[in-house]
């Protein structure tokens, strides 16, 4: 067994313990039983060897090996925000952005989005991050930032940072320097004259990523491709 676990707290005194979904994961799924490998992540980098200790019907307690070493960290950081789609586009937006190493994703308002970024739909969206980065590999978790309007997203954004909206009638993307970049993906309707004004004179790129339009998750996944 070499399956990955979520474990949001360093391991103490050698021994960790899953509980919730992690643990019936692997107790009623996977059936483990005492003696089973598998590798534990918290989310911020780090990773461990373990083996199980005892299983219960909500917990999991494990034994705690060696640290594991830290993945490389990407080029760029790159934030993607975007107007959420709606339904299951979001789950799978969400497991490809982070697939790719894609450092934050920030829901979009804007005038014409179709979806509300709410506690539970965020709280999904975590749990979409969890899920996978325990498949591709990743010990990093991407970020799910709080819904925020365009001009509050370019004012969050960390001085020297490429700022990239996404527009069928920009130029063509070029792949910047190494560093931070932020790319912001529009709804199905595209973003508001008035809302490219407020962005380009922020400093924002209009650039455009395919020869064809886009729907949202592509959109957002071909950047993060370029980019991440």
């Amino acid at each position: 067994m070499s399956e990955r676990f979520y474990h949001p707290s360093p391991p103490h005194d050698g021994r960790a313990r899953l509980e919730g979904d992690e643990a019936r994961h692997l107790a009623r799924v996977l059936r483990a039983k005492p003696g089973d490998g598998v590798t534990l992540f918290d989310g911020r980098g780090n990773a461990w060897t373990a083996r199980v200790a005892s299983v219960g019907r909500d917990v999991v307690d494990l034994d705690v090996g060696e640290a594991l070493p830290a993945n490389d960290p990407p080029r760029s950081s790159v934030t993607i925000a975007v107007a959420l789609p709606k339904g299951d586009r979001q789950k799978w937006l969400v497991e490809k952005l982070a697939e790719l190493g894609v450092e934050a994703l920030v829901p979009l308002v804007t005038a014409r989005g179709v979806a509300e970024a709410t506690d539970s739909a965020r709280a999904r969206l975590e749990r979409g991050v969890i899920e996978a980065c325990k498949q591709c590999g990743r010990d990093r978790l991407m970020t799910i930032g709080a819904a925020a309007t365009l001009p509050e997203t370019i004012a969050a954004a960390a001085s020297g940072t490429t700022i990239l909206l996404a527009d069928p009638a920009g130029e063509p993307l070029e792949t910047p320097a190494a560093g931070a970049a932020l790319v912001l993906v529009g709804p199905e309707g595209g973003f508001t004259p008035e809302e490219i004004a407020v962005a380009t004179a922020a400093g924002a790129r209009r650039v455009r990523l395919a020869r064809h339009v886009l729907r949202i998750e592509t959109a957002a996944i071909a950047a993060a491709a370029r980019l991440a």
